[in-house]
């Protein structure tokens, strides 16, 4: 009975920090989404936390069927984005 117990306390624990997860990485592409809208038509307040909910909680929805590894992979995509666009905003000729 207590190994039935450990199974799925590990089950549900796993879980959860794939929820987790899924929702930490929906809030940051919100974030980014919602400064990008910030930045151009001068958001603030209300509408700026609303965009970061909306697209953590459409996130979790569109990630619903993946892994740990499926949540993983799409943040290393993200971040070597990021890192591309940072590049691109340095290298840049002008201003």
């Amino acid at each position: 009975m207590i190994k039935n117990m450990h199974g799925k306390f590990k089950e549900s624990s796993k879980s959860f920090g794939l929820f987790f997860l899924k929702l930490v990485s929906g809030a940051l592409v919100g974030l980014a989404i919602a400064l990008v809208l910030k930045g151009f038509m001068g958001i603030a307040g209300f509408s700026f936390i609303f965009v970061i909910v909306a697209m953590a909680g459409a996130f979790v929805k569109l990630s619903q069927k993946w892994k740990f590894t499926g949540v993983l992979l799409f943040n290393l995509f993200c971040v070597m984005t990021a890192m591309l666009l940072r590049m691109y905003i340095l290298i840049a000729p002008g201003e």
